[in-house]
């Protein structure tokens, strides 16, 4: 593969709401640094600029990140970040950076798409693999499947089809989140995979693609394309946009797309129970992050942030606690998934400094 041909699109925009308190609009998951010292962002462009070099990682967020993303990446050369006019999802997005590496590299350019959120333990593989994926992705959509190692029921699947060439596989299908029933039948069966959310493809297959199926999307992008001032065409057209993700809006309609399996620790850090697979545990099973104090605890997750008081926990088994310096949260671990019901008694009540 060479390297000058392909550039990473890393998808930056979102919110993280099942991570409140620590996660809010001024500072997303992607800004947290729930895997290490690092924040998610910063490992991610750390991994992927040592596959395709700085100048050739993109980042896409939302406009009003852009200030917090300039921040987190002070190694980001400032022409890689690009700024989405209006919040919008996947498709769009990615549209919009295709566009950018297309005026860079023309339309032949291959695209590496990957999320800023994700926790990746063996970060060597996950180079080999993204370097297979892009070497698949000038003749065919390529994205990465992640072995399961339980049946999750939180991620899309997909089922691995016929071999294409060793450790690449056609995707038979596309399947949604499971109930646990059949999670455990996926596990069993062995041919399923998850979802990962990166995708690989040129700029050219993507933008036909969505003039094949989102045809709304492509008028737009052919608009901003075509225009003597995209910023500004970008600013008044963007906004119109379908909110739609690329899976929904693509990757669920094309026949053909390969997928290479991945097997490199990854996580997408969906909720606060998942510190407890990422991070270094006690003899309890406790992960404990910031001023914290336990006794007669087991399997908790217990954070203090900067600038929260100190957090002591006592006799308790199985809870996410979780202070800021003007918040906390107190969850049973097994229902972390459910945060969310919180933010939105906060939006409804027009909490918005809390958000």
């Amino acid at each position: 593969m060479s390297k000058s041909q392909a550039f990473a699109l890393i998808l930056a925009g979102g919110g993280g709401t099942r991570l409140w308190p620590a996660s809010r609009r001024s500072r997303p998951k992607q800004l947290l640094a729930l895997g290490g010292a690092e924040s998610l962002i910063a490992a991610t462009f750390g991994r992927v600029s040592r596959v395709l070099g700085r100048e050739r990682t993109l980042v896409v967020t939302a406009a009003d990140q852009v200030a917090a993303i300039r921040r987190a990446l002070p190694e980001l050369p400032a022409e890689n970040l690009v700024a989405e006019p209006a919040a919008r999802n996947t498709g769009p997005v990615v549209g919009l950076g295709a566009l950018a590496a297309a005026h860079r590299a023309g339309d032949d350019v291959r695209l590496a798409v990957i999320p800023s959120d994700a926790f990746i333990a063996d970060e060597a593989e996950y180079g080999r693999v993204l370097t297979v994926a892009l070497e698949h992705a000038a003749e065919a959509i390529v994205t990465v499947g992640i072995k399961p190692t339980r049946p999750e029921t939180g991620y899309g699947y997909l089922q691995r089809g016929t071999p294409v060439r060793e450790g690449v596989y056609e995707v038979a299908r596309f399947v949604e989140k499971p109930d646990g029933a059949t999670a455990a039948r996926y596990l069993a069966a062995g041919d399923y995979l998850w979802n990962s959310g990166m995708f690989f493809f040129t700029a050219r297959r993507l933008l036909d693609e969505a003039a094949a199926h989102m045809p709304d999307l492509a008028a737009i992008l052919a608009e901003i394309r075509a225009s003597a001032d995209a910023a500004a065409t970008a600013n008044a057209r963007y906004p119109a946009a379908p909110n739609i993700s690329i899976d929904y809006g693509i990757m669920e309609k094309v026949s053909g797309i390969r997928v290479v399996p991945g097997d490199f620790g990854w996580n997408d850090v969906g909720s606060w129970s998942a510190l407890a697979d990422i991070r270094p545990q006690d003899g309890a099973g406790n992960v404990a992050i910031g001023d914290v104090v336990m006794s007669d605890v087991a399997g908790s997750v217990v954070v203090a942030e900067p600038g929260a008081p100190l957090v002591g926990v006592v006799g308790v088994d199985g809870l996410v606690v979780v202070a800021t310096k003007d918040a906390v949260l107190v969850v049973p671990k097994a229902r972390a998934q459910e945060v969310r019901a919180v933010v939105d008694a906060l939006a409804a009540s027009r909490r918005n400094e809390l958000l």
